[in-house]
C-alpha cells in the first residue's frame, strides 16, 4: 500500500511536467505567430517576355520595418513562384545591407553579381527593387548600390535615388523617345542667355532634369552661344522634392567653372532657368560632393535659386 502511494506522488508530477510543457509549447507558437505583422508584399519580376516588369503578390512576415525592407529584397533575390514570370536580379547576388529605412530614402548595398553587365537589364533591376520597396508606408526614395559604389546609366551619370513616380508606371518597362527641351546658353556677345530648343533622347532610367542638365554640360548646338558649364563637370545626381530640384555635383563644379563674377551668374542662371522650364520645377539647389556649400567664385549658392527671365534675350 504504501509502495503505490510512492509511485503515485511521482507520476503525479511527471505527468504535470508533461502537461506544462504541452502549454508553453502552445503559448509560445501562438504567440509567435501573433508577434509578427503580415505585409501583402508586390514583388516586381520580368514578365514571361521579359519585355517589362510586373507584380507578383506575396506575404511577408516581419517584427519591423527594417526586417521588411531585408526581406523584401531578399524576396526580389529568390526570383518569382509564378512560372509566367521571371527573375530580374542574378541568383548569386548577395544583399550587403539595407540602410536609412526609418529616414525614408533607403540604400540597397548589393554583391557586384547584381550587375550583369547589360544596361538595359540592370536598369530594370533597379526598377525592381525601387517599386517593391517604395510601396511599403514611409519609404520615399530608393537607391541602389553594388559594393558600395554607385551605379551608373547608360550615359556614365550615376543612378541615384529615385522614387516610384521616376519610373513609367504605365508599363514599367525600359522606355526610350525623343523630348524636345528647352535650354539656356550664354551669348557671345555678352548680351545674356539666348533660348535653344534640341530634341534629345530620354529614357524612364533618370529624371529628365538630369539630361537637362548633362545637355548643358555637351554645350550648345547653335551658333553664337558658348557653353555655360565646362565640359569635364561632372553630377552625382539630380533630383527634384516637392517642386526643388536638387543638383548635386562633384568639386569639379567649383574647380571648372569660376571664373568672373559675369561668367559665373550666367551659368547659375542657364542652369536653373534650363530646369525651371519643367512643370515639377519651381527652385533650384546646388549641392557639391552632397552638401550645400557658400562660394562659388564670387556667388554665394547656398540658398534655393528661382527663375530669372532678365538676362534671356528677347
Amino acid at each position: 500500500m504504501n509502495m503505490d502511494t510512492r509511485y503515485k506522488n511521482l507520476i503525479i508530477p511527471a505527468a504535470a511536467v508533461v502537461i506544462l510543457a504541452a502549454v508553453i509549447i502552445t503559448i509560445t507558437f501562438c504567440t509567435g505567430d501573433r508577434s509578427k505583422n503580415r505585409y501583402n508584399a508586390a514583388l516586381y519580376f520580368y514578365n514571361e517576355q521579359q519585355t517589362a516588369i510586373e507584380a507578383e503578390n506575396r506575404t511577408i512576415h516581419y517584427t519591423d520595418r527594417q526586417e521588411l525592407a531585408e526581406l523584401i529584397v531578399g524576396e526580389l533575390i529568390k526570383g518569382p513562384e509564378s512560372a509566367k514570370s521571371r527573375r530580374v536580379i542574378p541568383s548569386d547576388t548577395k544583399l550587403i545591407s539595407v540602410s536609412g529605412v526609418e529616414d525614408g530614402e533607403v540604400i540597397v548595398n548589393l554583391s557586384r553579381e547584381f550587375q550583369t553587365g547589360d544596361n538595359k537589364n540592370d536598369v530594370l533591376a533597379i526598377y525592381s527593387v525601387v517599386k517593391s520597396l517604395c510601396a511599403v508606408r514611409g519609404i520615399d526614395r530608393v537607391k541602389v548600390v553594388t559594393d558600395g559604389t554607385d551605379i551608373l546609366s547608360a550615359d556614365g551619370s550615376i543612378i541615384g535615388f529615385l522614387t516610384d513616380q521616376d519610373i513609367n508606371l504605365s508599363t514599367d518597362t525600359y522606355n526610350s523617345e525623343m523630348r524636345e527641351v528647352t535650354l539656356y546658353f550664354p551669348l557671345n556677345d555678352g548680351g545674356g542667355l539666348g533660348r535653344e530648343i534640341r530634341s534629345i533622347r530620354v529614357t524612364d532610367q533618370q529624371p529628365l532634369a538630369q539630361y537637362l542638365i548633362n545637355e548643358l554640360i555637351k554645350g550648345p548646338q547653335t551658333e553664337g552661344l558658348y557653353a555655360s558649364l565646362n565640359g569635364e563637370t561632372k553630377i552625382h545626381s539630380v533630383e527634384i522634392m516637392n517642386g526643388i530640384c536638387f543638383v548635386n555635383f562633384t568639386q569639379s563644379f567649383i574647380e571648372k567653372n569660376t571664373g568672373s563674377a559675369e561668367q559665373e551668374k550666367l551659368t547659375i542662371t542657364s542652369i536653373v532657368d534650363s530646369l525651371t522650364e519643367l512643370d515639377n520645377i519651381e527652385r533650384v539647389q546646388i549641392l557639391i560632393d552632397g552638401m550645400r556649400v557658400h562660394d562659388f567664385g564670387s556667388i554665394n549658392i547656398f540658398g534655393l535659386f528661382a527663375r530669372d527671365e532678365s538676362v534671356i534675350a528677347k
